[in-house]
C-alpha cells in the first residue's frame, strides 16, 4: 500500500507538466546572460522584444538602493548600470512572479496569492539586505539572494495551481492547528511544497542553488546534505523567512519557529548588531519592489504580457503538433529512425512517465496500431504504472495497476520466441484493467527486459495473424525493444535514487522532531525517578518529626513553646503533602480512558478553577464557545484536572494585570486594551481525528525563557509561597497519558494561548468526517 501511495503522489507531481512555463523571451535572456561571450547589445535586443518586461526592468532600476541618479529611460543604460547578474536576477524574478500572479477564478481557495507574494517579496528583500552584510568572499551576491528568497516557497503557489481544493483544506487546517504547513501538506496531500517546488525548478531548468534553497530551506544547518552547493545561502533564506514571519509581513501559512535565530546567525557568520538594523528597513525596501513587480496592480503592460504569453503558448502547441507529426512520419519510414527519434526526444533525467509516453508514441507508429498500453514494472514492486496512447500519439489515460505476485504467473520466454508475443496468463492482471480500450479481439505484447527480468511492456490489440504480419521485422523490433528497455530501466533507477534522496531529507526532518521529543520524555523520566527516590527517603524522617512535634506540643505548658511545636507539626504536614504530590507525579495512576463529553469536562474544570483563582480584585470574564465536536477518548479525572490547571493559570494571568507593574507593561504593549478575559474555544480536525481546545487570555503573558520552562516540574515565575510549580507539568503528563498534547504560545504583556489536542472517539470522528460543517451548533455562555 505504501508503494501504491508513493506512485499516486508521483501522479500528482506529473501534473507539473500542466503548469505554465517561463516565457520564451525570459528563457533566452537567462541563457544569454549566463554566457561569458555575450554582449550587452544581445541582452538589450531581447528585452526590447517584450514591452512588459522592459517596463519592469526600468521600474526596478529606479529603486533608491541602486544609487542611480537621474531618469533612466532606455533599457541600454539600465543593462549597463545594473550588470548581467542583476539583469538575470530581475528577469527571473519578474517572469516567475507574472507566471503565477493570479489564481484561477474557477477554483476559489483560502490561499491568498496576493498576501503570499507580499511574503515572498519581503523575504527576497530581507535576503538582499542580509547578503549585503556578508563579506565578498562568501560567494553570495544580493541579486542572487533576492531571487532565491522570492522563489523559496514556489511549491505553495504550484500546489494551489494544481490542487486548489486540497491545498485550500491544508490552509484551513493550518489556521486551526497553528502548526507547520509542510506537515499538513504531507498529511492531506501526500507531499510538501518543498518537494513540489524542487520538481518545478528542475522542470524549468533553474540553477542548482535556487533548487537547493527551494527544497532545503527551513532545515537545521547541521542537517543539510553534504551535496548542497551553497549551504550559507540556504541558511540565509531560512533566517530571512524567520525574520519576515516574525514581522507578520504577508502570509506564509506557517506558525512554527523550530530553529532559533542564534543558530542561523552562527551558521551564516552574522551578529544581532548586523541584523537588527535591517528589520526597520524592510517595509521601505519592499514597497518599491512590490510596485515594480506589479503586486496588487493590473496595468496595461501586464495585460499585454498575459496576451503575449498566451499567444506564445498557443504557438508552442502548434509547433509541438507539427513536430509530432513530422516525427511520426519519420518513424513510419524506418524502425531505426524511430529509435533514434525516441532517444533524441528524451532528456537525460526524464522520469518513467515521460519514457512511457515516448515509448507509446513510437509504438503506435512503428507497429501501425490504433492504440497501445505501455507499463513500467520495476523489480520487486507490486504495481505497474501505465499510460494508454491513441493512434495520434496522444496520452488519453494514465493509471496505476495493482499486481499480486502470489497469484500472477512469472514470465518465461521460450527459445525461438521473437519480440512479439501473444498475451497469456502472465498478463491477466494488467489486461483486466486496460483490455477494453485496446480494440480488436486478440492481445499482443512486447516484453521490455533488463538483466533477465521483465521491467515493462507494450500491449496492443490486433486481428488474428498479427504475429505473422510483424514476423518479417523481427530484427528491427528487437533493436527497438532493446532501446525502449534501456531507457525505461535507466529512468526507473534514476527515480529510485531520487526517491531515496527525498526520503533521506524527510527522515532528517522527522529525526529532528523525534530527538526533541525523546529528550523531553527522558528528562521527565529522570525527574520522576528522582522524585520517587527523594519521597521514599524523606517519608520516615517526616513521620518522626510530625509525631514528636505533636507529642511535644501536648506536653508543653508554655503557650509560646506550644505554638512553636504546633508550627513544626504543621510544616511537616505540609512537606508530607508535597511528597505525596511528588509521588503522584513520579508514578501517576494509569489512565482509565472512556468516551467523555468535552463540554462537561470544561464546565467542571472552569467551576473548580474559579475556586482556585484569586479574582477578588479583578474579576475575569470567561467566554466558552464549543462547536459540535465529537466526544473525546480520555481519562475524565486526569484530563479534567489538567484543564482546571490551565484555566486557573489563565484566570490568574489576567488577574495579575491588577498589579501596577503588569498594568504598565500592558500599556507599553498596546494602546487600547479590553478588560481581562479568557476565551475557551473547541473545534474538530477531521484529518488527525483530534479535538482542538484553545484557551486564550489577554493577561500578563510570559517572556521567552519562562515559556521554554513552563512545563518543567517545580518551575514557577510567581512569587515564592504561591504555588509549587507542578501544575502545568502534571497537566502535560495527564493529557499525554490519554494520547493528547499541549502547546503554549505567549508574548509578554499580550497574553497566552494554550492549544490542547485530544483524541476523538472513533464513532464521533466518523460522523464528523461524513458531513463536515453540517449541523454545527454554537453553545456560548459568559461567566463573570
Amino acid at each position: 500500500m505504501a508503494d501504491l501511495r508513493d506512485k499516486r503522489v508521483d501522479l500528482i507531481l506529473q501534473q507539473l507538466d500542466g503548469l505554465p512555463t517561463l516565457p520564451a523571451v525570459a528563457l533566452r535572456i537567462l541563457e544569454v546572460t549566463g554566457n561569458e561571450d555575450s554582449d550587452a547589445k544581445d541582452v538589450v535586443a531581447l528585452i526590447a522584444t517584450d514591452p512588459a518586461l522592459t517596463t519592469r526592468i526600468l521600474q526596478l532600476v529606479h529603486r533608491a538602493d541602486v544609487g542611480v541618479r537621474g531618469e533612466v529611460n532606455s533599457i541600454e543604460r539600465a543593462v549597463v548600470l545594473l550588470g548581467f547578474e542583476a539583469i538575470r536576477s530581475a528577469v527571473l524574478a519578474v517572469s516567475v512572479f507574472q507566471t503565477f500572479q493570479h489564481a484561477d477564478p474557477k477554483h476559489p481557495s483560502n490561499f491568498s496569492r496576493e498576501e503570499f507574494w507580499k511574503h515572498c517579496v519581503a523575504v527576497a528583500c530581507c535576503c538582499e539586505l542580509l547578503a549585503a552584510q556578508l563579506p565578498k568572499d562568501a560567494g553570495i551576491t544580493p541579486s542572487d539572494a533576492f531571487v532565491c528568497g522570492l522563489l523559496h516557497d514556489l511549491g505553495k503557489v504550484a500546489l494551489d495551481a494544481m490542487l486548489p481544493k486540497s491545498f485550500s483544506r491544508v490552509v484551513e487546517a493550518t489556521e486551526l492547528l497553528r502548526g507547520n504547513v509542510a506537515d499538513l501538506e504531507r498529511q492531506i496531500i501526500g507531499l510538501d511544497h518543498m518537494v513540489v517546488g524542487k520538481r518545478l525548478a528542475e522542470k524549468w531548468n533553474l540553477p542548482a542553488t535556487i533548487r537547493d534553497c527551494i527544497w532545503l530551506h527551513g532545515q537545521l544547518p547541521e542537517a543539510l546534505p553534504a551535496t548542497v552547493r551553497n549551504p550559507t545561502l540556504v541558511n540565509l533564506i531560512t533566517l530571512a523567512d524567520l525574520l519576515v514571519r516574525e514581522q507578520h509581513l504577508g502570509y506564509s501559512g506557517n506558525f512554527s519557529f523550530p530553529i532559533p535565530r542564534a543558530v542561523l546567525l552562527g551558521a551564516i557568520g552574522l551578529h544581532d548588531e548586523q541584523v537588527n538594523p535591517i528589520i526597520p528597513k524592510l517595509v521601505s525596501t519592499i514597497e518599491p519592489r512590490a510596485r515594480a513587480l506589479g503586486l496588487g496592480q493590473a496595468s496595461t503592460g501586464e495585460l499585454y504580457q498575459q496576451a503575449l504569453a498566451q499567444a506564445n503558448k498557443e504557438l508552442g502547441k502548434v509547433t509541438d503538433q507539427l513536430a509530432s507529426k513530422n516525427r511520426k512520419l519519420a518513424i513510419r519510414a524506418k524502425f531505426f529512425e524511430a529509435l533514434s527519434e525516441f532517444q533524441s526526444e528524451l532528456r537525460p533525467d526524464a522520469p518513467p512517465q515521460n519514457v512511457l509516453q515516448a515509448i507509446g508514441q513510437t509504438a503506435v507508429s512503428a507497429l501501425d496500431v490504433t492504440s497501445a498500453a505501455v507499463f513500467s514494472l520495476p523489480p520487486g514492486r507490486e504495481y505497474a504504472e501505465a499510460v494508454l496512447v491513441d493512434g495520434a500519439g496522444e496520452v488519453f489515460e494514465t493509471s496505476v495497476v495493482d499486481r499480486d505476485p502470489l497469484t500472477t504467473p512469472s514470465f518465461q520466454r521460450k527459445p525461438g520466441d521473437g519480440p512479439v508475443l501473444s498475451c497469456g496468463r502472465e498478463l491477466e492482471w494488467f489486461l483486466s484493467a486496460v483490455s477494453p480500450r485496446l480494440g480488436h479481439e486478440q492481445r499482443f505484447w512486447i516484453c521490455l527486459e533488463a538483466d533477465g527480468q521483465c521491467v515493462g511492456g507494450v500491449v496492443w490489440g490486433g486481428p488474428v495473424g498479427e504475429s505473422q504480419r510483424l514476423s518479417t521485422q523481427v530484427q528491427e523490433l528487437t533493436a527497438l525493444a532493446g532501446g525502449w528497455s534501456l531507457a525505461l530501466r535507466t529512468a526507473q533507477i534514476r527515480e529510485e535514487a531520487r526517491a531515496l534522496a527525498e526520503q533521506l531529507a524527510e527522515a532528517n526532518r522527522q529525526l529532528q522532531s523525534a530527538q526533541n521529543e525523546i529528550l523531553r520524555k527522558k528528562t521527565m523520566v529522570t525527574v520522576g525517578e528522582m522524585a520517587a527516590g527523594a519521597a521514599h527517603e524523606m517519608n520516615n524522617p517526616l513521620a518522626v518529626i510530625s509525631g514528636r512535634s505533636q507529642l511535644l506540643a501536648s506536653q508543653l505548658s508554655d503557650p509560646k513553646q506550644q505554638a512553636m511545636a504546633r508550627l513544626v507539626y504543621e510544616q511537616s504536614h505540609r512537606l508530607s503533602e508535597i511528597i505525596t504530590e511528588l509521588m503522584d507525579f513520579a508514578k501517576p495512576v494509569p489512565p482509565r480512558v472512556v468516551s467523555s463529553d468535552l463540554a462537561e469536562l470544561v464546565e467542571r474544570a472552569l467551576h473548580e478553577g474559579k475556586a482556585h483563582a484569586d479574582q477578588a480584585d479583578s474579576p475575569v470574564k470567561v467566554e466558552v464557545t464549543l462547536s459540535d465536536v465529537p466526544p473525546v477518548m480520555v481519562d475524565p479525572q486526569q484530563v479534567g484536572a489538567a484543564l482546571r490547571e490551565i484555566l486557573t493559570n489563565a484566570m490568574q494571568a489576567v488577574t495579575a494585570l491588577a498589579t501596577p507593574a503588569a498594568r504598565g507593561l500592558a500599556k507599553e504593549s498596546t494602546d487600547t486594551r479590553n478588560d481581562g478575559r479568557v476565551d475557551v474555544h473547541a473545534a474538530f480536525d477531521p484529518y488527525s481525528s483530534r479535538v482542538v481546545l484553545t484557551v486564550t487570555d489577554n493577561g500578563c503573558g510570559m517572556d521567552e525563557p519562562t515559556l521554554k520552562r513552563a512545563f518543567d516540574p517545580f518551575f514557577s515565575s510567581r512569587p515564592a509561597g504561591r504555588r509549587r510549580g507542578m501544575g502545568l507539568a502534571k497537566a502535560l503528563r495527564w493529557v499525554e497519558s490519554s494520547g493528547g498534547s499541549i502547546r503554549l504560545e505567549s508574548h509578554l504583556g499580550q497574553g497566552t494561548r494554550a492549544v490542547i489536542l485530544l483524541p476523538a472517539t472513533a464513532t464521533g470522528a466518523a460522523s464528523q468526517g461524513e458531513a463536515p460543517g453540517q449541523g454545527e451548533s454554537q453553545r456560548a455562555r459568559k461567566q463573570a
